[in-house]
């Protein structure tokens, strides 16, 4: 079933006329995760977003899947074995957008260069191959001097005495989250981005019965009926929850946690696998790992206060995190104009109340609960565990349907559903690729890329170049995104803007190179929608504004 702005307008006529078992406010990860669950267990599901699936935090992660090392160190070792279990999971339900990757963590004579002692760290990774168990994907081990530096060349060999290595999985997030979506569309889900929550509808009874929403693009009000409401905003939740409920005595004090991230060239930073890099005089690490043809670099994990609808990256953030890459990669001397994209994301975590406490020391272990009103809220968590969220969130509501309107659901989980795309073995995709390229007539980079972002979904894009040989075209000359995907996300993948193109269903925005096929995506998309030349012309500024407030380096 294609995604696309026509079932977006049957969707929200379907929210218009019906009752919904479920309505989802929140289409990033974690509401991506519900509904799927919802949908799967035969539950009559709806899901709005307020912008684009994924616009926030879940398209600004650090893109691993993993089971999160640095847990350990506050004991949070449930919340490290969830992760590593459904790290693999993952591997069968999305194995085009898993990807097991080595991790180094070099050792070096001088402790001040090191996260912490060697031994501590060796202990910390046996612990974690012992957590991970059956669903382990390569155990840790050590390596010389000269094996580390043959994995990146332009680090400091001075006093490098080797490297631990262990492995984790790499993902392309936004891409990750439009397949669940898209999957739980495929189960019945009825799904619109764009729509806006205004405020809840309540029953004689005082309980969140529906909402009142606004389209976006139609600037159409409307009220959407359902028996139970989730609340999925992330950082936004406190902010949904005052829509119904007087939150001035509330214990559940959200905290934005701000990430930020740096994007280079490869040539500039040549590194073959990922790297965990001690932040110099803080008990912290970066994350340096090579994706889609660049390296990203981060993150940061501060308190934030601002706009949470953009938080960028400033300059005296940026500065830091180069100092700290610059440190350990010296002949690589990297410089702000080597940044090709600055990115953030906020991290919806759930506070003691504790200010003292560094957001580094807060728990990323979900909280689900529920309001006086009925409204069900979630936060916290990460995105690997999304899937176990999501169950946990849905187990709550049935709890909900079943007590008081005598619905039942299917006892069905997510464990047992390979999301669109995923219906190709990961060790197949290298051989898959070299097929493409040559039955298809494009190059190899290409068929890996369009492999890797869309699994076996890349055969519907291939068959619109079929169609139009012309679609074969790159959209730019140093990336492997072809036309196709432009049209293939516009009829597949509701996107109905041209961020929703270049930033989120292809990664262009967040690889540096946005601004140099903007008009040829507008043409496309143009052709797709019907726009005028003056709507081709507004979408092309509305871009370019979100563009640079999001992902250039604020001054």
């Amino acid at each position: 079933m294609n995604l696309s702005w026509q079932t977006r307008a049957q969707s929200i006529a379907q929210m218009k006329a019906e009752t919904f078992d479920i309505l989802i406010i929140g289409g990033g990860i974690t509401g991506a995760g519900l509904a799927l669950d919802a949908a799967a267990r035969g539950l009559k599901t709806a899901l709005i977003e307020k912008r684009d699936f994924a616009a926030g935090t879940s398209s600004r992660s650090t893109k691993l899947i993993h089971g999160g090392l640095r847990y350990l160190e506050h004991y949070d070792f449930a919340l490290v074995r969830e992760g590593l279990r459904e790290r693999t999971e993952l591997l069968t339900l999305a194995p085009h957008l898993d990807d097991p990757l080595e991790f180094v963590i070099p050792i070096y004579a001088d402790k001040r260069r090191n996260y912490d002692h060697p031994l501590l760290v060796r202990a910390g990774l046996f612990l974690y191959d012992l957590l991970a168990g059956k669903y382990n994907i390569g155990r840790h081990r050590r390596i010389s001097q000269a094996e580390a530096l043959q994995l990146a060349p332009q680090l400091d060999p001075r006093g490098l005495k080797g490297a631990l290595v262990y492995y984790d999985g790499r993902t392309n997030d936004s891409r990750l989250v439009i397949e669940i979506i898209k999957t739980a569309n495929e189960r019945g889900a009825a799904i619109a981005n764009y729509v806006r929550l205004v405020s809840f509808r309540k029953d004689v009874n005082g309980k969140v019965c529906g909402a009142q929403v606004t389209d976006e693009l139609t600037r159409e009000s409307f009220n959407v009926n359902a028996r139970a409401v989730i609340n999925a905003t992330g950082v936004w939740m406190n902010e949904v929850r005052s829509l119904s409920a007087d939150l001035s005595d509330d214990d559940k004090q959200l905290r934005p946690s701000k990430g930020i991230h740096l994007t280079v060239s490869a040539e500039r930073l040549n590194v073959t696998t990922a790297w965990l890099i001690p932040a110099i005089g803080e008990k912290r690490f970066y994350f340096v790992v090579p994706w889609e043809g660049r390296v990203n670099i981060g993150t940061t994990d501060t308190d934030y206060h601002g706009d949470k609808d953009a938080p960028g990256a400033v300059q005296s953030e940026v500065t830091n995190i180069l100092q700290a890459v610059n440190a350990y990669f010296p002949s690589a001397h990297l410089e702000p104009s080597d940044v090709i994209s600055a990115w953030a994301g906020l991290r919806p975590l759930i506070s003691s109340g504790n200010t003292k406490q560094a957001t580094t020391a807060v728990s990323r272990k979900e909280e689900i609960f529920t309001d006086r009103d009925g409204l069900i809220s979630l936060a916290g968590g990460k995105l690997t565990t999304y899937r176990l969220m999501a169950e946990r969130g849905i187990d709550l509501a049935v709890e909900q349907l079943r007590d008081h309107f005598g619905v039942q659901a299917k006892p069905v989980s997510t464990k047992q559903i390979i999301l669109s795309g995923g219906g190709i073995k990961r060790v197949d995709l290298e051989a898959h690729a070299h097929k493409i390229a040559r039955a298809e007539n494009v190059s190899i980079e290409t068929a890996r890329h369009l492999l890797h972002n869309y699994g076996t979904n890349a055969e519907h894009i291939l068959a619109l170049t079929h169609e139009d040989e012309a679609l074969k075209q790159p959209l730019l000359a140093d990336l492997p995104n072809i036309a196709a995907e432009v049209i293939y996300a516009v009829r597949a993948e509701s996107a109905l803007t041209i961020a929703d193109v270049l930033t989120r269903r292809t990664r262009i925005a967040m690889l540096g190179a946005a601004m140099n096929c903007v008009e040829k995506v507008a043409d496309l998309m143009a052709r797709e929608l019907g726009w005028s030349e003056e709507k081709k012309a507004q979408q092309i500024a509305a871009f370019r504004a979100e563009y640079e407030r999001e992902y250039l380096i604020a001054r």
